[in-house]
């Protein structure tokens, strides 16, 4: 034992070695709630579980900081299937001693298994549910359901014994009672609440049965018009000289019985069936909603998953038809590297290797462009770059004196292509639009020779022209 304040170790003197403080009276409050520690063991071990806890709750209440004790009294709770209770005596052992405590033990044993946990809080509303339906008279029948759903979860709640024991009384079925009773004294040996429902229970099992005496006659004396005798608790009294009629009222009174008894049941047994069928089917068809609600989510969730996968899907032709089209990517490296060869091979058959110039597009060209790719492109476009530009415009000429003004408009884009500062080309081209009534063409054409060449007479021409198309 150590001195509350100092908390040095107390010696057989009434006060403290250490700080001198008078110790008498804390030394037996200390004393009284070890007393009573000890003495809610002993119950403990022989199963009077509810005089355990009265001893245990009066030691706390000595010593709030008795932690064997608290651990104590948790257990009991737990045995009698308090849970609730017991893990809050635990909780506030350890929040008192952190460490060397086995209550922490106790909490994890309880806490690891969220399973049971989980059964464990449904029990509790289940007896709540119970409690409820006991106030009904019509919800005997439902209460003991729930209680047996109770009971199966949690085989030691005493007090759900006790009340499907109350329910059992309450439907005049005490036997069953009795069964439930015999449960709760194997837990609890002394349970105060189990002892009295107990001797109800045998009240009625054994009631006390009195026979009372017919009087004899004496001599002289009148016969008496009526005998009185006892059944049970109740007083007799039949008239004397009085057959009982037999036949046919005996016939209706068992006819009338049967009838009593079917007007009861259906009163009394077939209201709390439907109530329960009725709940069971609402149960069941809220567990069919939730179904159906977990069916639409994941539909909708598949539905989203082959919206993304159609949407993947088609980026990733693009992205392929990009590469692999007669525009794309692949085809472009190949028109190069067809070129590139036809002039290692031949360097005059420039016109050849500008068709396949032409096909290489520059706007398929991405960041992953190689720089080798865009340099063999441009050395090839520069080197036979003016030879071709001159063909193409000896050609273009030729086809705008004819007339053919389409195939010139070609043959002057060609040869702007490969050189776009041949003012000449890029003049006639303009003309070639404005002859073949393309005018916007021909303006934008003009404004790019006016930009580009100013104060040559390439430029007059054109600012001329575009005067005429503007009027």
């Amino acid at each position: 034992m150590r001195c509350y304040n100092c908390g040095c170790e107390l010696s057989e003197h009434s006060f403290c070695t250490n700080c001198g403080v008078d110790v008498a009276l804390y030394k037996k409050i200390i004393r009284t709630s070890n007393y009573f520690y000890n003495r809610g063991l002993e119950q403990a071990r022989v199963r009077d579980l509810s005089g355990a806890i009265v001893s245990l709750r009066q030691s706390l209440k000595f010593n709030k900081n008795n932690i064997k004790a608290r651990n104590l009294l948790g257990l009991v709770y737990f045995e009698m299937g308090e849970v609730t209770a017991a893990l809050c005596e635990w909780v506030i052992s350890k929040n008192l001693k952190a460490k060397k405590n086995m209550a922490a033990d106790y909490l994890d044993m309880v806490q690891s298994n969220t399973a049971k946990l989980d059964d464990l809080n449904d029990a509790i509303k289940k007896y709540n549910k119970a409690l409820e339906y006991c106030q009904s008279e019509d919800g005997i029948d439902m209460a003991v359901i729930q209680l047996k759903g109770v009971l199966k979860t949690n085989p030691n709640f005493v007090r759900a014994h006790q009340l499907l024991a109350l329910c059992y009384l309450k439907a005049k079925r005490p036997e069953l009672a009795k069964r439930e009773l015999d449960k709760c004294k194997v837990i609890d040996v002394n349970n105060l609440t189990t002892l009295r429902y107990e001797a109800e229970v045998e009240r009625l099992l054994n009631p006390e049965e009195e026979q009372g005496g017919k009087k004899r006659k004496k001599k002289g004396d009148e016969e008496p018009a009526s005998t009185s005798y006892v059944e049970g608790n109740e007083l007799i009294i039949r008239p004397l000289g009085i057959k009982e009629k037999k036949g046919s009222n005996t016939v209706l009174n068992i006819l009338f019985g049967i009838a009593i008894g079917v007007a009861a049941m259906m009163l009394t047994v077939f209201p709390g069936r439907l109530n329960h069928e009725r709940m069971k089917a609402q149960d069941e068809i809220k567990a069919i909603a939730n179904q159906l609600d977990a069916k639409n989510i994941y539909a909708s969730e598949l539905e989203q998953k082959l919206s993304d996968a159609n949407e993947k899907n088609a980026t990733l032709n693009e992205t392929l038809g990009a590469y692999a089209g007669t525009e794309g990517t692949l085809q472009s490296m190949e028109n190069l590297l067809k070129a590139a060869a036809i002039y290692l091979e031949n360097p005059e058959s420039f016109l050849e290797v500008a068709d396949y110039i032409k096909e290489v597009d520059e706007q398929n060209w991405t960041d992953d462009t190689s720089e080798n790719y865009k340099r063999l492109y441009a050395a090839l476009k520069t080197d036979i770059g003016p030879q071709v530009c001159q063909s193409y415009y000896d050609d273009g000429f030729k086809a705008y004196k004819d007339g053919q003004y389409e195939d010139a408009i070609a043959y002057f884009t060609g040869a702007v292509y490969f050189d776009a500062t041949h003012k000449d080309a890029l003049y006639y081209l303009g003309m070639a639009y404005q002859s073949a009534g393309k005018n916007e063409d021909a303006k934008l054409t003009f404004n790019k020779v006016v930009e580009l060449f100013p104060g040559t007479w390439h430029a007059q021409s054109a600012e001329k022209a575009l005067k005429k198309l503007e009027q």
